[in-house]
């Protein structure tokens, strides 16, 4: 007998069309989505649910957004990691440094672990070259940056179990589209055990941003597929929210409940629309509440 899957059916909730739309961030402090334009260095910010949607030039590059536990945002960028702040309708950011990337690299998907550090991995401009193999790292509480190690045509996926004793990461290269799950040491940040966790064949497409829910299900924007799927701890979908768009790109829970899902969507090759909107969806999963970072 065939295990049942659960589908559901994202609406499109805003038409801000853009090019590679990232990283959305729920702020349960102001009511707040912000999520960014990676391609054309855009932040948004909404106030949920039917508020005003703000827009903010950032003055780099910026792939990955988490919350700060003393307020602002952390960041992954083209130049490494990063404060940012929006003070007076404007963006400011604070470089924090990071790995040499060499004008070769740049970060790429980022999250905290429950701990509090700040995780992004690097990703090759050319990571089709024999030596375009991204890695690991992690910025600490006193914005110390430790290589993590690993190799990653193209990082992404990166999250945690509820308890923070397995990490999550994805490889979405079209060489070998993946989710790999490690045992984590809360303590010290050190992973090892990888197993595969899902594949292509699985997925039904290349596994870009994700998210976990309370009861540990891991929820995989399937790009190609139009689709984000929920894998079981155990790496069986059992759910299926179908979205509007060819390529969702990532997923957070947001509202009171974290029982929202909040979908960003890319437009392939940067083309004209569709492609790039938000879409959104209720579900009877409840998220859990994204880890903030801790300086």
């Amino acid at each position: 007998m065939s295990q049942h899957v659960a589908e559901f059916y994202a609406q499109r909730k805003l038409q801000c069309e853009c090019t590679l739309g990232e990283s959305p961030v729920w702020d349960p402090l102001t009511g707040q989505v912000l999520w960014i334009d990676m391609s054309q260095r855009r932040l948004f910010r909404l106030a949920w649910p039917d508020g005003a949607v703000e827009q903010f030039a950032l003055p780099v590059m910026v792939s990955a957004l988490a919350r700060r536990a003393e307020g602002g945002l952390i960041a992954a960028t083209d130049q490494g990691f990063a404060l940012l702040d929006l003070e007076n309708g404007a963006v400011q950011i604070t470089p924090l440094g990071g790995p040499d990337l060499g004008g070769r690299f740049r970060m790429n998907d980022g999250a905290c672990d429950r701990q509090g550090r700040f995780w992004a991995g690097s990703l090759a401009f050319d990571n089709a070259a024999p030596d375009g193999w991204g890695g690991l790292f992690s910025l600490g509480a006193g914005h110390e940056v430790t290589s993590r190690g690993g190799q990653f045509r193209t990082q992404n996926g990166l999250a945690w179990s509820p308890d923070g004793t397995r990490m999550y990461v994805s490889d979405s290269h079209k060489s070998r589209p993946h989710v790999a799950v490690y045992d984590f040491d809360p303590d010290t940040g050190a992973y090892h055990n990888e197993r595969l966790f899902a594949d292509h064949g699985q997925l039904g497409g290349r596994p870009d941003g994700a998210a976990v829910d309370v009861d540990g299900g891991y929820w995989s924007a399937a790009s190609d597929s139009g689709r984000v799927v929920r894998l079981t701890p155990d790496g069986r979908i059992d759910a299926v929210i179908h979205v509007g768009e060819t390529n969702p790109t990532n997923i957070c829970f947001v509202g009171p409940d974290l029982r929202t899902a909040v979908i960003t969507t890319l437009r392939p090759g940067g083309g004209p629309p569709p492609g790039g909107d938000i879409h959104v969806v209720d579900l009877p999963f409840q998220g859990l509440g994204e880890a903030v970072y801790k300086a």
